[in-house]
């Protein structure tokens, strides 16, 4: 059965057929599209244009394991103890394992990592590593150099067509599989069935449900939305990262300032001076990223203030301006000379450990769905992600799903599966739709950012979740019964649904675990287990 968010009328409406769709223009969708084998097509469509994604604004790098003084098994514990002891080993083995391939093949396409005089690629440190293994580019500035190696590749694929600035509405499925998906093409105003062999999410996270966020406008939880709606299986929803370092100006948007800092030697002090983090964890200011999160809130509760600084100031100017370019620029802007001048920061949302579940291929529940980069949940984070992480899971798992996709798309008949329509309105939405009517949308959005910051954040209680879920069903219930014709309609819906998943998942989860605090109930569990979230309505 197909379903869909608004009403849609096949005969009045184009059809696209491709062997393989990729959804989402970021580091995972382009190493995906990459991966497929030249013989077959593929779109990829991206809901902006492919220069505005996580990847793209990626500051502080990829671990690998390239020095010769580095290990497999220690990068493999490192991932380990981060992730609260709710990583899955075997992926976390097998990412870090395919780790050098995936960065010889980025240099082999022409990516520059940053090198020492000596010519060899340098190496930087952050919160959690044990050694010497993240690989930049540009100093700050990894993902852009990143995305333009792929980019660049990407266009001399023949086989590759790349549709930008359009709106993935919905899957397409017939049962428990996946056949394509409904999207809105901005360029023509229209909407669009694409029906496809294979089908891979990879649209990235949903930062955009919390007020503090380092996240662009279009992390709004697309993907997992579509999932759930399918009747995927999303797991671990309650595990949100909070970067721990997020620039804090009035007016200013909420710039990331790279975990790389300390890595190179910045402390965290507060407004007297006093460097904290000793205080309130032996490993001080490279402790992982959940503690020193909550170790930065915890003091600004005990301080009453509403922000901390990080200072590097006791390095050479002319170091941190070729270290830390961008986040020189940015701050620069607002006055602050970071060579001279301590930086503000509190934490911010910055990335989603839960989402689709898949297996070590990135194949989701539903047959034909494939899942990579922050919209899966892949077993590689657990509670907690570690470090630099992330680009290397979306460079592995991108090349998986779309090498596994290829593959299943190369043994099926080309009628795409292609069924029926079913014109009908989504569950929950009520039967009688209402033509859209007078609903501040930002409003709506800004509320449930706020929401979900307070009741859900980097500490979390029972009070405050319930009361979260009662106003998620209660906007969700007009929300959900108007029809939109707009993407700001689709994504407050689309917000309204990952909210519910992770307030859902953090009411389930008696324990503090990874990044998920409940101050109710402040012990690990003996046994780590996952939530799992399903769509009883899809059927």
């Amino acid at each position: 059965m197909l379903r869909y968010l608004v009403p849609f009328h096949p005969k009045r409406h184009p059809h696209f057929f491709t062997d393989v769709l990729v959804i989402g223009g970021g580091l995972a969708g382009c190493r995906a599209a990459l991966a497929v084998d030249p013989s077959l097509n593929v779109l990829l469509i991206c809901k902006d244009g492919l220069d505005n994604s996580n990847s793209v604004n990626a500051q502080g790098g990829i671990a690998a394991v390239w020095d010769k003084t580095d290990n497999f098994q220690e990068h493999i514990e490192d991932t380990l103890t981060a992730g609260g002891e709710l990583c899955d080993k075997t992926i976390v083995e097998h990412v870090i394992k395919r780790g050098p391939a995936e960065i010889q093949n980025l240099i082999d396409i022409g990516m520059k990592f940053d090198k020492k005089s000596s010519g060899e690629i340098m190496l930087g440190r952050e919160g959690g590593h044990s050694k010497d293994r993240i690989l930049h580019a540009n100093g700050d500035s990894t993902g852009r150099e990143l995305m333009r190696s792929l980019i660049a590749e990407l266009l001399q694929r023949s086989n590759i067509r790349i549709w930008e600035n359009t709106f993935a509405l919905d899957l397409l499925t017939a049962g428990n599989c996946c056949r394509g998906a409904i999207v809105y093409w901005k360029k023509h105003c229209e909407k669009e069935l694409i029906w496809a062999k294979q089908t891979i999410l990879a649209c990235g996270g949903m930062g955009q449900v919390y007020r503090e966020t380092t996240n662009p406008t279009i992390a709004t939880g697309d993907g997992i939305a579509m999932a759930f709606r399918a009747g995927a299986e999303i797991r671990d929803m309650e595990f949100v990262q909070f970067h721990p370092t997020v620039l804090y100006i009035a007016g200013s948007s909420r710039s990331l300032i790279s975990e790389a800092m300390r890595g190179e030697g910045a402390k965290l002090v507060d407004r007297n001076g006093y460097a904290f983090m000793k205080d309130y964890d032996p490993r001080g200011d490279l402790a992982p990223r959940d503690v020193v999160s909550l170790s930065i809130v915890q003091h600004l509760q005990k301080t009453n203030t509403s922000n901390v600084y990080l200072d590097l100031t006791q390095k050479p100017k002319d170091w941190i301006y070729s270290r830390f370019p961008g986040i020189a620029a940015t701050c620069k802007r607002f006055g602050i000379d970071i060579s001279k001048d301590k930086i503000p920061v509190r934490p911010g949302t910055h990335f989603a450990m839960g989402g689709v579940a898949v297996d070590i291929n990135g194949q989701s529940t539903i047959s034909g769905l494939w899942a990579a980069g922050e919209a899966a949940s892949t077993g590689l984070h657990g509670a907690n992600r570690l470090a630099s992480n992330s680009l290397l899971e979306s460079l592995v798992f991108g090349e998986s799903t779309g090498r596994c996709a290829s593959n299943a798309a190369k043994i099926m008949s080309n009628d795409y599966g292609v069924v029926p329509i079913e014109n009908r309105p989504l569950p929950p939405i009520d039967p009688a739709l209402q033509v859209f009517q007078s609903i501040d949308l930002t409003d709506i959005g800004n509320s449930l950012k706020s929401l979900l910051w307070r009741t859900a954040g980097v500490i979390r209680n029972e009070n405050g979740l319930k009361s979260a879920l009662d106003d998620t069903l209660l906007w969700s219930k007009y929300i959900f019964s108007q029809q939109f014709s707009n993407t700001a309609g689709w994504e407050v819906q689309n917000m309204l649904i990952a909210a519910k998943l992770i307030i859902e998942g953090a009411l389930c989860r008696h324990e503090t675990r990874g990044a998920h605090n409940r101050e109710d109930y402040p012990q690990k569990l003996p046994k780590a287990e996952h939530t799992v979230a399903v769509n009883k309505n899809c059927t």
